[in-house]
Formats: structure tokens, C-alpha cells, sequence
């Protein structure tokens, strides 16, 4: 049995309680950990105002009302017995029990590098008769009196019979139940019974609830009871409308399709989709079901930590909820208030009811005051253990492309030797194979490799026809960076799949099955290849074990976030970017950049009217401009004609036919060639007269053509000339001078160091009224990215470029003060960091939290051998126009040239021999890295020292 942790942490959806008192339970909405809750507004969720305790300072509560954040050390907490929601200090909750459920990845601690699969759960709950239950009066004695306790979840079903949330299967479709529409039954005070005509009009006393059940006391409109249907008695005007709920009746429902069966009759004409509402005659037919996860097959059900019992999974029971017994009358016996726990109190006794007291309508309904629950949990290393949920946490890392579990099938990142796909952009993995173990720490898992599989994927898709086929004995360790496992085969438990027809062996079916075959959950993943499905829908439940590629995905609980995104209400959100903008003293941010001193230490020249883009006097008043270099004379401008030459027939005029004299350039002040190798080396900023290379993202936009656009441009080229910090190489043409390309050498002591980065750069003709466009030249193969920030597609993630909002701590692009320069400096000062896994949107704030820096490292570690691929690339492959300076950064060995390859193979030298030191040092990912990492970074040191030879 797990123990609970040393330091409480608290999570999203924690059931909580008040310390000292014992009725007051909550559950956490918002924590400083859970950057997913920290959506900015956080008033707009709740229809009561949230209030704060008295020791959360009113400064850091008006913080939080803006930002979404809790202060570190607090969390929001929406009250179940006080109809409140509260920032409140940790220091005076008390952790009681922790929402999992099978699926979930979980650890002991947030630096433990192993984690787990939750496989089964096992509840208990504290249950108080609803008749009892009114938070206004609730009274620590009366409760106490009344509470039945240590009631397994398994004996209790929900009080309605349609749940929001619920899958159902209706005729050859499956889907997940939207909203749920009830009739409401009540008994006012003479014990008349009434069916109200509007249930939507009825309030709970003070509070608005989002679902009446029976047992609720309500109050309404006389006339809402006058129109009703009456069941006993009638309309009395005299009697106050108020009374309890003694029924609810669904009368429609509201349900998303989610997928249909397969078939080979794909005509949607014969296959339609149902209606989004479903009223009594549909949810009554014969061909409508819901899939109830209390029930099971235990025989199939995997074992639990002692090896011998079955795991268990049971309906989800939630503090809050409204629950009846399955028995009530072997309840009434088996809780008959005789019972002492151990800890003192009695575990209660339940009241029954009879409907002949109640005047035919089942009033024993419970509210669930706690829950205690335990969880059975299957490690990466297969050891299975049973535990208090309290004593676990989610695993933050859950989302990392490079983390496997057992059972989990995965491919190899290379693609198979010999002929190519049949069908054209399709990836034919060189292995594939089912994880058994992984060595965590190690970043190492155990594989068993199928023999001969026809596996290959379109993007993430499978294609058909793919089979595994026959697994073989041998087990190979690997690197968990050399494989990868795709959405289209891993499954988890829980997942909700279709199967493909003919998959199912007929002897694993039983003769007198009724219901959809072709629907099931997954609940085991086997080392064999083959998972368990479970025919909830069906009846008699069955589980069978099929392959991998015959099911699909029909409904993950990942999948609802995706759902409700239509939902959001746009114009809040841009009134809040609009505000957070407005809001934002940006003086210091900006001085910062217009006080940046030129390569000689001295100031940029000019003033604010330099800036002036819009009304200014389109006349040819200026005079020539001799600060911009031309390189008719540089041998940078020549190094690549062969890639050059496809797009010179695509270059075009950068301005309209009538010539602008204010865009002349000279070649006065032309830097030093690169073949005169100079100490200067590279010249920063060029001009080059030949065309741009043809892979320029932007090369086949429009010109620019604004004179306006054009000055602006011009006087950005002007600051680049003069005021480029090392390491930054920016090259136009003078053909098209709305274009740039950047070459950026990664700085020393990241993961990113001494490695090339090429960013293209296009100034549209709305320029600077817009940011630029700029695109990322990613170089990983589909591996996965190297910074938070640069993703694969190209696309970078600045608030400067307007693909990430401003905060107080990164500026917005401002038309009259920001600049390319800028632009610059900021990817190479706050994208090519040393830590860029807090680069991560909303992870920043977490960057002096020991708890994170174990995924740091991960992170840190995947980033830098990546990044030695980079340079690896751009030796061997036409880089234009950098050829030259490329080959001077890194290859010339000349007096004072940078030696850049000499020094990325040196330092790679050295991770490898401290990371090969058996010692228990904490990796940060730069300095020491796993085993699996150091797999990675020799193959790539390998080609390093090959280009050295």
C-alpha cells in the first residue's frame, strides 16, 4: 500500500477539505502547477462572485482575477457544502482524495523519473441522505449523525438515467451525450404533486444548480405551477409555491456523433447520421443503448499488485454527486449502524424508505460527501502496485512524443529500406514493435519487434492494408529518441474504439449476444501486441482480444478540450488581448531596444521622425543613401549560382515602374570579402545583386511596392548595417529588398549552441503597420522540434512577430518603435536559451520550481543533440547565399576564424565522457544527459568528425 507523500502537492479536481473542519469539503478548480487552468479572466466561469481568504493579500488576489494564476502556494476552490468558490492558501486545506482514472499516467513525485498507468480503481464514499443535505444549515453533529461511510462506489449508481457526458450507440453510430432536458416533478407543502410546465424556472433557494435532483428543495412562479400537470391535488394559490423534487424524467436529449461502424457499404445515404435530439421514442428503441462502465467480464480484467486478484474499474463517483443503491434493500441490511470503523466512527445506517411513505416516488437518494479512492497502477518497469490516489500525481511530462509505456506499439523514426511507398508522401516505419519495459531514468525501452509488418502511415494516419503480424522473442533495448509511437496505433486504456469488421475471433463471442460487436473500451494493453476491448454496449459484456491496426479511435476523454473550443466567446478573448495590450507600460521594454548601441559601442543615429511611414511627402527629396552596402564586389553575392539560377525568371521590379531616387545604393562603404579572411570574418549585413535563392518561403509573394513601406525598409536595412550583434548574419537582394534571410549562430552554453539557424524574412507592403513574416527553417525530419518557440511547420512564436500575445514581460509589435533589429536580438536573447522548456506558453512562471527541472532537462538534452544535426545539415547541403560564411565559421582554421566545427565536436566530446560517469549527479540536460540521449549524440558526433576528415 502507497504511503502518502512527504509534501502535499494539490492538483485540478483534488477533493479537498478545511482544516479543523470537518464538513466544509471543496474541489480545486485552479492551481499554480496546472498551466492548462490558468486562462486569464477567471470571473467569467462562475455566476457567483469568487471571493478570497483573509490571508491571500488583496494585491495578489487582483492579480490573480486578472491573470488566471494562483499565487504559488494557493489554489481556487469551489466550496461543495458552502456554494462558494475561494483563493485560498494550501497551508489550510487538507488533501482527501485525488481524481484518477484508468489511463491516467501518474508518479510518487514530480522528480521521480519513472511513471505509471493507472489500470483500476476502487472507491469509498461518505454518503449523506439528501433530505439532510442543506449546505445553509449543514451542522457538524446532524451530519456526523446521518452519514453512511466506507460505501464501495460499486454498490451506487448515478440518480439519473442520462448523464451528460455519456456515450450511447444508437442504430450503427456512436456518440457522446450533450446536454440532457428533464421534466421536473415536486410536492409542495399540502403533499399536491405537480409536474412544473418549466423546469427552467425553477430556483434552488439562493444558488442555481446545473441539474435538479430528486431530494432538491425549490422554489418558483405561482404560475409556473398553475400551468403544470398535476399528479395529485391541484392548484392551491394559497400554498407557497416551494416543495421538493421527487422526480425527474428525461424528456430529449442532446447528442454529438461522434463516428459509425464500419461497413463496406460506406454510402451515407444508407448509413445517416441521427438526429442531434433524441426524444422518448428513440432512447426506448430497441437499437439505442448506453455503454455502462460499471458493468464488466472480471475474468479478462488484468491483475492487481498481489497477482492473484482481478483489477478492478467502477462507474465514476465525484464529490457532489447524486447517487441511489443499486439495492436498496440489501443496503438497509448490510448498513444497519452496528458497525465501528477503525477509526472510531460508526459507518452509519441507511434509512430506507418505502414508497408507501413517499407517495409512490423513491426519495432514498444520497449526496456523496467524500470519496477515498485506490488505485492500481503498472509501472514502466511492469511492476504493478496498489495505492492511495492522494499519494500519486499526473504526470506533467504525459505529452512528450519521446515517453512510452509497456504495451504501447512503436515504430522506428527511420524509414524502410528498399522500394518506396506504393502511395506517394506515405512513411513505411524500418521496425515496429511493442514496448515491454522502460528503463526511465535511462531513457532506454525494451522492444519486441514484429517480423515482417506492412505498416505506413499518411502524416498520422494509418493505411490501409497494414498488419503487425507475428511478434518475435528477442527483446532489444533501445533509445526512446530512436522511436516513436503514433496516434493511429497507440491506444490507452480508456479509449473508446470501433473495431473493422472480421477481426473478432467467432469462438470469443457468444451465442446469445445482443448488441453492437463492432464498439467497445479498451481496459488492457498486452506484450504480445493484442489489446483487450470490452463490448460495454453489448449484453452479456464480453472482452476480446484483438490487433492493434483493427480498431480506431472513436472517443478519448483527451478529446473534449478539442470539443468545446467552438464554444469559447471570441469577443472576450480579443477585448482581453485588446486590454492586456493598453494596459502595459512598455517605456522600459522599449528603451531597452532604442538605447541598443551600434557594433562600434556607439548609440543608432536618428530620431523619431526617422520613423515617419505614414502621410510623409512621397517626393524624391531625399539624397542617395551610402550606409547600405551593395556586394557587386564581395564573394558572398556568388557562392551559389546553381541555386540561385531557378529563381532569377521569378525575381521581380521591387517597386512600381516610376523610380524612387531615396533607394539608391552605393557600394562606399563595402565590408571586407570573405576570401580576405579577415578578423572581422563574415560581413553582418549584405546586399547581394543576385537573385534570391529558390527555397526563400517568401519568394513568390508580391513585391512590395509601397514608397512608403520602402522608406521604412531601407532605414531597417540601415540599423542592420551598423548595429548587428555577433553572430547574426542578414542578407537581401537588391532585386527584391522586402526579403531577408538570417543566419544565427546558436549562443554558447545552450543547447543550441554553435549551431546554424536560417530564418527567412518577408516586409509586406503594409510594413511597418504589421509585423514581419517570418518562417523557420526546421531541420529535424519530422523528429519533433528544438524549441518550444521555432516549430516544425516554420512557424516562430513571438509577441514581437503577433503569433503570441503580449504580457508584462514581452512586448507587442508597436508600428512606430519596433524594429527588425529587434525582432533579432529577441529570438537570439529569449528563444535560443538555456532552459527552453519554460519557453513553453504559461510555463515561464515555473522556472524557479525544483519540481519542473527534471522535464527541463529532458527537454534540454532532446534540443541539443537536434541542434547537432543542424550543423551536420548545413555543411553537406546548399545553405544559400551562407556557403561561404559557413564554410568560414566552421571549417577554415586560418588565424582568428571561429572554429566552430572543432568546438561543437570538443564539447560534444565532453557531455559524452561526464555523462559516462556512474555517479548520481542530477542531469540538466546540457552538461550530463541519459543514455539514451548520449545513443543520440554519438551517431551525431560521428558525422561531425566525418566532416573533419
Amino acid at each position: 500500500m502507497g504511503s502518502q507523500p512527504a509534501e502535499v502537492v494539490f492538483c485540478v479536481e483534488d477533493t479537498v477539505g478545511l482544516k479543523g473542519d470537518r464538513l466544509s469539503v471543496g474541489v480545486v478548480d485552479r492551481c499554480f502547477g496546472d498551466v492548462d487552468s490558468h486562462t486569464p479572466r477567471p470571473q467569467r466561469d462562475y455566476s457567483e462572485d469568487i471571493e478570497h481568504h483573509e490571508h491571500v493579500s488583496d494585491e495578489d488576489f487582483a492579480k490573480f482575477m486578472w491573470s488566471g494564476i494562483p499565487p504559488r502556494g494557493t489554489v481556487l476552490v469551489s466550496w461543495q457544502t458552502k456554494y462558494k468558490t475561494e483563493l485560498i492558501p494550501e497551508a489550510r486545506l487538507e488533501l482527501l482524495d485525488r481524481a484518477l482514472f484508468v489511463g491516467d499516467v501518474v508518479k510518487r513525485t514530480f522528480k521521480d523519473p519513472m511513471s505509471g498507468t493507472v489500470i483500476g480503481t476502487k472507491a469509498v464514499c461518505t454518503l449523506l441522505p439528501v433530505d439532510k443535505f442543506n449546505p445553509n444549515v449543514l451542522m457538524l453533529s446532524g451530519a456526523e449523525d446521518h452519514s453512511i461511510r466506507v460505501v464501495p462506489a460499486d454498490e451506487l449508481i448515478n440518480v439519473h438515467d442520462f448523464v451528460e457526458g455519456a456515450l450511447v450507440v444508437y442504430g450503427d453510430w456512436v456518440g457522446r451525450i450533450d446536454q440532457v432536458f428533464d421534466e421536473v416533478t415536486i410536492r409542495l407543502s399540502n403533499n399536491s404533486v405537480v409536474v412544473v410546465e418549466d423546469a427552467d424556472d425553477l430556483e434552488y433557494e439562493d444558488f442555481i444548480l446545473d441539474r435538479l435532483s430528486v431530494g432538491d428543495v425549490v422554489r418558483t412562479k405561482k404560475g409556473n405551477l398553475r400551468r403544470g400537470r398535476w399528479r395529485y391535488g391541484a392548484f392551491d394559490p394559497n400554498v407557497r409555491p416551494e416543495g421538493v423534487v421527487v422526480e425527474t424524467r428525461t424528456v430529449f436529449i442532446d447528442v454529438r456523433w461522434l463516428a459509425r461502424k464500419f461497413s463496406h457499404d460506406d454510402d451515407l445515404d444508407h448509413h445517416p447520421e441521427p438526429p442531434l435530439r433524441l426524444f422518448k421514442d428513440e432512447v426506448e428503441d430497441p437499437s439505442f443503448r448506453m455503454y455502462d462502465a460499471a458493468r464488466s467480464a472480471d475474468i479478462s480484467l488484468p491483475f492487481a499488485a498481489n497477482g492473484t486478484d482481478r483489477s478492478y474499474q467502477v462507474a465514476e463517483v465525484a464529490v457532489g454527486d447524486r447517487v441511489r443503491f443499486k439495492d436498496i434493500a440489501g443496503a438497509a441490511i448490510k448498513y444497519d449502524g452496528s458497525v465501528t470503523l477503525p477509526n472510531g466512527y460508526p459507518q452509519g445506517k441507511v434509512n430506507r424508505q418505502l414508497r408507501t411513505e413517499t407517495l409512490g416516488y423513491d426519495m432514498n437518494i444520497f449526496h456523496v460527501m467524500q470519496t477515498h479512492t485506490k488505485v492500481t497502477v503498472q509501472w514502466q518497469d511492469l511492476t504493478i502496485t496498489e495505492d492511495l490516489s492522494p499519494s500519486l500525481i499526473p504526470d506533467p511530462n504525459v505529452e512528450n512524443d519521446d515517453e512510452v509505456w509497456p504495451g504501447e506499439i512503436v515504430c522506428t523514426k527511420e524509414q524502410a529500406e528498399g522500394p518506396g511507398p506504393e502511395v506517394p508522401w506515405t512513411f513505411r516505419p524500418a521496425k515496429v514493435g511493442i514496448v515491454q519495459a522502460v528503463k526511465s531514468r535511462d531513457r532506454i525501452a525494451a522492444v519486441r519487434w514484429f517480423e515482417d509488418p506492412t505498416i505506413q502511415f499518411l502524416d498520422d494516419d494509418l493505411m490501409p492494408p497494414s498488419k503487425t503480424g507475428k511478434l518475435n522473442e528477442a527483446c532489444e533495448d533501445v533509445s526512446l529518441y530512436d522511436i516513436r509511437s503514433t496516434p493511429s496505433l497507440t491506444r490507452r486504456r480508456g479509449d473508446f474504439v470501433l473495431i473493422r469488421p472480421n477481426s473478432i475471433e467467432p469462438s470469443s463471442l457468444p451465442d446469445n449476444l445482443q448488441g453492437p460487436s463492432w464498439f467497445g473500451e479498451v481496459i488492457d494493453l498486452g506484450l504480445d501486441g493484442k489489446m483487450t476491448v470490452r463490448l460495454g454496449a453489448a449484453y452479456p459484456i464480453v472482452d476480446v482480444q484483438i490487433a492493434a491496426e483493427s480498431v480506431i479511435l472513436a472517443y478519448s476523454s483527451d478529446m473534449d478540450d478539442h470539443m468545446d473550443v467552438g464554444d469559447s466567446d471570441d469577443e472576450d478573448d480579443d477585448s482581453d488581448e485588446e486590454e492586456s495590450v493598453s494596459d502595459f507600460d512598455s517605456r522600459s521594454f522599449n528603451e531597452m531596444w532604442i538605447e541598443y548601441e551600434g557594433m562600434d559601442g556607439e548609440p543608432i543615429e536618428g530620431n523619431e521622425e526617422d520613423w515617419s511611414t505614414e502621410d510623409e511627402d512621397d517626393s524624391n527629396s531625399d539624397t542617395s543613401m551610402p550606409d547600405l552596402v551593395r556586394s557587386d564586389d564581395v564573394a558572398t553575392s556568388n557562392t551559389t549560382p546553381d541555386a540561385n539560377s531557378d529563381a532569377e525568371h521569378k525575381t521581380q521590379p521591387v517597386l512600381s515602374e516610376e523610380k524612387d531616387e531615396s533607394l539608391h545604393v552605393t557600394d562606399e562603404t563595402a565590408r571586407p570579402t570573405l576570401e580576405n579572411h579577415s578578423l572581422e570574418g563574415p560581413a553582418p549585413f549584405l546586399i547581394l545583386d543576385t537573385p534570391p535563392p529558390s527555397d526563400h518561403h517568401y519568394l513568390l509573394k508580391p513585391p512590395t511596392s509601397s514608397s512608403a513601406s520602402m522608406r521604412r525598409i531601407v532605414k531597417e536595412h540601415k540599423i542592420l548595417r551598423t548595429s548587428l550583434p555577433p553572430n547574426i548574419f542578414v542578407r537581401s537582394w537588391d532585386s527584391r529588398l522586402d526579403l531577408l534571410r538570417v543566419l544565427i549562430i546558436g549562443p554558447e552554453d545552450t543547447p543550441y549552441e554553435y549551431a546554424p539557424f536560417i530564418i527567412d524574412f518577408h516586409l509586406s507592403s503594409d510594413y511597418p503597420q504589421y509585423a514581419p513574416e517570418a518562417f523557420f527553417h526546421s531541420w529535424t525530419n519530422g523528429n519533433g522540434p528544438v524549441n518550444p518557440n521555432l516549430y516544425e511547420d516554420g512557424k516562430i512564436c513571438l509577441s514581437l512577430l503577433g503569433t503570441w500575445h503580449a504580457d508584462e514581460r514581452n512586448e507587442s509589435w508597436s508600428p512606430g518603435k519596433s524594429t527588425l533589429l529587434q525582432v533579432l536580438v529577441s529570438i537570439m536573447g529569449l528563444v535560443l536559451v538555456k532552459d527552453p522548456y519554460y519557453n513553453e506558453a504559461g510555463y515561464d512562471v515555473h522556472r524557479q520550481a525544483q519540481e519542473t527541472r527534471p522535464n527541463s532537462a529532458l527537454y534540454t538534452e532532446r534540443s541539443y543533440f537536434r541542434t547537432r544535426a543542424f550543423i551536420v545539415h548545413a555543411l553537406t547541403k546548399d545553405v544559400a547565399p551562407f556557403g561561404e560564411e559557413l564554410k568560414y565559421l566552421y571549417r577554415d582554421e586560418s588565424k582568428g576564424a571561429p572554429r566552430l566545427l572543432d568546438k561543437a565536436i570538443d564539447a560534444s566530446k565532453a557531455v559524452l565522457e561526464r555523462s559516462a560517469e556512474d555517479n548520481d549527479e542530477e542531469r540538466d540536460g546540457l552538461r550530463k544527459i541519459s543514455l539514451g540521449a548520449t545513443v543520440m549524440l554519438k551517431r551525431q558526433l560521428e558525422k561531425l568528425m566525418e566532416l573533419k576528415a
